[in-house]
């Protein structure tokens, strides 16, 4: 199934926040990033229809942010 919706302000929804990734994440925009400062966020996905919700983690570095790479559907999954 394919991600449809992403819910950054729901029950349970984080803001970005600055953390340094010790072991290897994958970004929004599918690059590895690993040993470095990053920035994360919790979400919720909406597959399919619309009747199943799951949690996410997302990371992204500054530049995707930047760019507005950070709001497209998630690419890890």
């Amino acid at each position: 199934m394919n991600i449809t919706q992403i819910i950054t302000d729901g029950c349970d929804c984080y803001p970005w926040h600055e953390v340094y990734a010790w072991l290897p994440v994958r970004s929004v925009t599918g690059k590895t990033l690993w040993r470095q400062k990053v920035w994360k966020r919790k979400v919720w996905v909406v597959w399919g229809t619309g009747f199943h919700m799951e949690p996410l983690v997302q990371y992204a570095t500054l530049f995707d942010m930047i760019n507005g790479d950070a709001d497209i559907l998630g690419k890890q999954i």
